[in-house]
């Protein structure tokens, strides 16, 4: 090794880092270089943002901290929109930017800019990282480096951000340098404390008496794995299961005791079985907005609810009023309190249960328009349906109507399909970057992207980036010429939509063929269904375009105001 950035390399290479997901440029060049004289493979994308979602999506399928890079300057800032969905959506990542050389970011403090491309990479990422420091001394490269693998995957996963001035990158390594080892700092459980331990045998009693129970599995279940514990949780307290927006895959959505997820687009049946839950046991959700709607007080009304988190700071801030707030991993909560369940002397309200099995087979959602030549949402993602169930393949998706139709009329499960995409920070374009990254994650699967039109614009560039590789991504483009989930609260709260009604989308079909991807449209409700068949099973790479009715809403919806099984009904088909 000749110089720092030759140590970084070896250091990643140490912590089981075998690629590097980056856009170029000159300030990030030594480690890049590095990188590739040590056999790292180095993913370019076209965009920084689109590198970063990959690096998300690789992230998200392995369970392990994946590295960035960006230069810096406008690399830096182009970064920021991943960034912001690793932090709020607790994916572990490490940013490494390039940033201009010490003396220059030591001189003149009261200038604006100090050198080219230099932007205050600490500033502007520091509230929206779980660290984030700028390397102006060797010493704090051997400090920081191994820290952020230890920081990003440790209780609530998220970004670490390290800024790295290009003439440490090039610093000598010299025997006076004490160089240290790989290290493995990462603590991803956290256990019950005793005041905890204390209290599951009365949260047991009062869970085997509710006549009504629920169970809401949110992300932090996904990440914390313990499917088959929640599975005897619901059959030993003999409970339906709804899941949060991002909890989507946690419970095999064609089981009996799934409800769907809840929520502002979330199923009816799963709103309402909250609605009128008289205990409901939260395991790894933040029960934000989008969740319990605004009104807090008529979340879970004549219940008491069990929130258990690995975050500290979201138990002691809570929007809506619970019974016990547990910090602690998900997986050890279930494993101290499944042995003090005892078995129900009673079975759980069934005609209740039965009621809700009604409301979900009515499938209320998204009903089709009878009178339409155009594709219907729902109606199509029912073709989709039968193909993925039971698959282990991935979905994707971006911002939009597209990505509430997807998790509403898709099944997931914990061996899959598993859905990947933006929740806290809600970022159009997501949807085809991590469907890269899944693809790179695991080649030996298929990946379903679902795009909408405005969706798809936003890293339409990474077409090169699928085609370069020839993944095994097909893309499905829900096409309705309008920024739908805008359009429609523009509708819904002014009475017009301007600038997202009227949507004027390009021939996507031409776009992927000029880059080399087999392209094919539906654009009649009656089209061919040998078109899918050959959309789907074809090798590598796919585009299909589907017209979808202009019209077609996310119906229902909880909206402001409105209580969790009084969703928004307005504009539904006839």
């Amino acid at each position: 090794m000749k110089n720092i950035a030759d140590w970084v390399a070896s250091y990643l290479i140490t912590n089981g880092i075998d690629r590097i997901f980056m856009y170029p440029g000159g300030t990030i060049v030594p480690i890049v270089n590095a990188c590739l004289e040590q056999n790292i493979i180095v993913e370019r994308f076209a965009s920084e943002q689109g590198a970063g979602y990959a690096a998300l999506a690789y992230a998200r399928l392995t369970g392990r901290p994946q590295i960035f890079m960006v230069t810096s300057g406008p690399g830096v800032t182009n970064a920021i929109s991943p960034l912001a969905d690793a932090f709020y959506d607790s994916l572990p990542l490490i940013l490494i930017s390039g940033q201009i050389g010490t003396k220059d970011l030591a001189s003149r403090p009261s200038v604006r800019q100090r050198g080219f491309q230099e932007v205050p990479t600490v500033a502007i990422t520091a509230p929206i990282s779980k660290h984030s420091v700028c390397l102006d001394s060797v010493d704090k490269v051997f400090e920081e480096l191994p820290n952020a693998f230890a920081l990003s995957a440790s209780g609530r996963m998220g970004p670490v951000v390290l800024d790295f001035p290009m003439d440490i990158q090039r610093t000598d390594l010299s025997l006076e340098f004490d160089l240290p080892i790989a290290i493995n700092k990462i603590k991803t459980k956290i256990s019950l404390d005793s005041n905890d331990l204390d209290q599951l045998e009365a949260i047991a009693k009062v869970a085997t008496q509710a006549t009504r129970p629920v169970i809401l599995l949110g992300h932090g279940a996904i990440f914390s794995g313990a499917y088959n514990e929640y599975r005897l949780l619901a059959e030993k307290l003999d409970a339906v299961v709804t899941t949060s927006f991002l909890g989507l895959g946690a419970f095999n959505t064609t089981d009996r005791r799934s409800m769907g997820y809840i929520g502002h687009t979330g199923h009816f049946v799963a709103n309402t079985a909250v609605a009128e839950a008289d205990f409901l046991l939260v395991l790894g959700s933040r029960l934000d907005v989008r969740q319990t709607g605004t009104l807090t007080d008529q979340f879970v009304p004549k219940g008491k609810i069990v929130w258990v988190d690995i975050d500290e700071t979201e138990l002691n801030n809570p929007r809506v009023s619970v019974d016990w707030a547990i910090k602690s991993d998900v997986s050890e909560f279930c494993a101290a309190l499944l042995p003090k369940i005892k078995e129900r002397k009673t079975p759980a309200d069934q005609n209740w249960f039965e009621k809700l099995h009604v409301l979900k087979s009515k499938s209320v959602e998204d009903q089709p328009k009878k009178a339409s030549n155009f594709c219907q949402p729902k109606t199509i993602l029912s073709k989709f349906s039968s193909l993925i169930e039971g698959k282990d393949i991935v979905v994707t998706t971006g911002v939009g109507c597209h990505q509430h139709w997807a998790a509403r009329h898709l099944p997931f499960a914990p061996t899959g399909p598993r859905l990947l995409t933006s929740g806290g920070h809600g970022t159009m374009g997501f949807d085809l970057p991590s469907a890269i990254g899944a693809a790179i994650a695991e080649p030996n699967k298929r990946v379903l992207c679902i795009v909408g039109d405005g969706s798809l614009l936003m890293n339409i560039q990474e077409l090169m980036s699928v085609a370069e590789r020839n993944l095994n991504i097909k893309i499905l483009v829900l096409n309705n010429n309008r920024l739908g989930i805008v359009s429609q609260f523009q509708l819904i709260t002014w009475g017009d939509d301007p600038a997202s009604g009227n949507f004027c989308a390009p021939d996507f079909q031409k776009i992927a063929l000029g880059f080399g991807i087999p392209s094919y449209a539906l654009k009649q409700a009656d089209g061919d269904e040998n078109i899918i068949s050959d959309f789907w099973n074809q090798d590598g790479p796919g585009l299909l375009n589907v017209s979808i009715d202009p019209e077609s809403n996310i119906v229902p919806m909880l909206l402001a105001g409105q209580k969790m099984n009084e969703m928004w009904t307005g504009n539904q088909h006839e």
